[in-house]
């Protein structure tokens, strides 16, 4: 009698009853293209994993070790000392802490490495199907038809046909939560959606770092991750715009500018103004979402023979929440209707407007010497019909965009719906990679195992399409077209690192130190104070003797 047995085969599949078993499949010849796919994909995480032990410039076993104890660990990270009982982590507790405290790392070798990699990635084979289906533009008989229209007219057009192949990147801060650290410098009071321990405003003790994260066309929970840095809130907008610079000098360095610049998309808590003037001339397209009340005011109007000052602003268009408030006829108008998340999708452009700035505040005052400049953009207002979960939006969103040339409508409003795909990568990145579980002193270790985090998840995102879906027996196949999650992919890591090996060395075998000599004391840390919070403005009115007196009056009479 003949038993037939179900197979496991890569990718979760089994085979059915009946069917050929695995010694027939393993006669077979296997397809040559399929192998030489597998061992480029194998060879590409290989040499990424070789150049990133090359930006560990010092204790590099240790670091990169630490790294792969992230990647290889079968429960979500939640503190260092568990890490150090990984099998792929093969040192004792104290060299993990001392790969944070005494370690170094190449920051602008590693970002360039995570910038000239991880974009090609993002999209990945799912993604660039997607894309081949949406992009319906014959770019041969596009430059056939652009042979004879002036140059600069020419750019503007290719600059709107690179839609699909034009890099997103996604800029936005997250918390590094410290409230209790007191010996931890450098403190301060972050922005925490989830903390309720200053009232109304949300803040907690802690740290703040700015990514920058590749998205792809394909809406999924993948965000690469290519640069952080630490920020103070005082020079948040410089220190987004140098990021942004360094961002675009590395992907030309990479040559991945080729194909249209750059679209950069940020939230509402960035200034619009002060970006686009500390970007001007770059070759970048900056999309931010505009606060509810925003004016933004087209070019005055002028005729001949007219007398006086001439105008600096024109009609006024303004940011409101409620549709029905008046603003000018749009110069652009979109409608989509029924789409599968939102509903009827109505989006409004306003083209060649600007705000109106102010030389004596915010970055303007300390960044720009002369006259103001008139900084000519589009407005976008979007407005759907209900959100993904079938409520009605409470606020209608506002888009600013300034570029080198203009973008269509429908790729605005689109991009910067994929600025969620971030938001979806802080939160695995935090909740299994432990992103603010290390509980360490100084910045500086912050900043180490940060950058150990990026490139164990970017060491994810480049083995998606080695990994195998190792399935729970409650969970669900991915549906068609769609990559594994990023939890999935990091279940299967330890069996293709297996294949792959690890440029670490292993580690020698030593004794413990003679320790602290008796006697000595070093004394306690130095404490480091949170700086005082700006004190609210109050229209009370001063305490004088005279009022003391009355209180006082009123208490002996109540006590009677």
């Amino acid at each position: 009698m003949d038993h037939h047995v179900l197979t496991a085969l890569p990718g979760g599949h089994r085979l059915p009853l009946g069917a050929p078993g695995p010694a027939a499949l393993l006669a077979a010849a296997p397809d040559p293209v399929q192998v030489a796919g597998a061992v480029a994909r194998f060879q590409a995480l290989r040499d990424f994993r070789a150049r990133l032990y090359g930006c560990l410039t010092s204790r590099p076993d240790a670091c990169f070790e630490l790294c792969d104890a992230i990647l290889c660990a079968d429960h979500a990270v939640t503190s260092l000392a568990g890490l150090s009982l990984v099998p792929q982590f093969r040192r004792g507790h104290g060299a993990l802490y001392d790969a944070l405290a005494a370690g170094q790392v190449d920051e602008e070798a590693l970002a360039a490495l995570l910038t000239e990699t991880l974009p090609q990635h993002i999209d990945g084979q799912e993604g660039r199907a997607w894309v081949s289906e949406h992009d319906t533009i014959d770019y041969g008989l596009l430059e056939q038809a652009l042979a004879r229209v002036p140059a600069a007219q020419a750019a503007q057009v290719r600059e709107a046909c690179a839609r699909w192949r034009r890099l997103r990147f996604a800029v936005d801060a997250t918390p590094y939560p410290r409230p209790d650290a007191e010996c931890s410098p450098g403190r301060g009071h972050v922005h925490h959606d989830a903390c309720r321990c200053d009232s109304t405003r949300k803040t907690i003790p802690g740290w703040e770092y700015q990514f920058i994260a590749a998205l792809g066309h394909l809406r999924t929970a993948w965000a690469a991750l290519v640069d952080a840095e630490r920020t103070t809130p005082a020079t948040r907008t410089a220190q987004t715009a140098r990021q942004v610079k360094n961002l675009l000098r590395r992907l030309e360095a990479a040559g991945a500018d080729r194909d249209g610049a750059p679209l950069v998309i940020m939230d509402a808590g960035y200034s619009a103004a002060a970006l686009t003037a500390a970007l001007a001339g770059q070759d970048v397209h900056l999309l931010i979402r505009l606060a509810s009340g925003s004016v933004l005011y087209a070019d005055p109007i002028t005729w001949p023979g007219k007398t006086g000052r001439p105008g600096k602003h024109g009609i006024p268009v303004t940011c409101h929440n409620d549709p029905d408030d008046a603003n000018p006829e749009p110069d652009e108008s979109l409608t989509l209707p029924g789409t599968p998340l939102y509903g009827t999708v109505r989006a409004d452009a306003w083209h060649s407007v600007h705000p109106l700035i102010h030389g004596d505040r915010g970055w303007f005052a300390d960044n720009w010497d002369g006259e103001l400049p008139v900084l000519r953009g589009t407005v976008l207002r979007v407005r759907v019909e209900h959100l993904p979960d079938g409520r009605k939006p409470h606020k209608t969103m506002w888009l600013w965009h300034a570029g080198p040339a203009p973008l269509s409508c429908d790729e605005l409003w689109r991009a910067y719906l994929a600025r969620f795909d971030e938001e979806h990568a802080f939160k695995f990145a935090k909740g299994t990679l432990g992103l603010t579980a290390a509980k360490v002193r100084t910045p500086q270790q912050a900043d180490r195992w940060i950058r150990l985090v990026m490139a164990a998840f970017a060491q994810l995102l480049i083995a998606r399409p080695l990994a195998a879906d190792l399935r729970r027996p409650w969970e669900t196949r991915p549906p068609d077209g769609r990559p594994l999650s990023p939890g999935r992919v990091r279940r299967g890591f330890a069996n293709i690192r297996a294949r792959l090996g690890t440029p670490a060395h292993v580690a020698k075998p030593t004794r413990p130190g003679p320790g602290r000599p008796k006697g000595s004391a070093r004394g306690p840390a130095a404490r480091h104070p949170l700086p005082a919070k700006a004190a609210k403005q109050t229209n009370k009115k001063p305490k004088t003797a005279l009022n003391r007196l009355k209180r006082k009056l009123r208490a002996c009479l109540e006590t009677q």
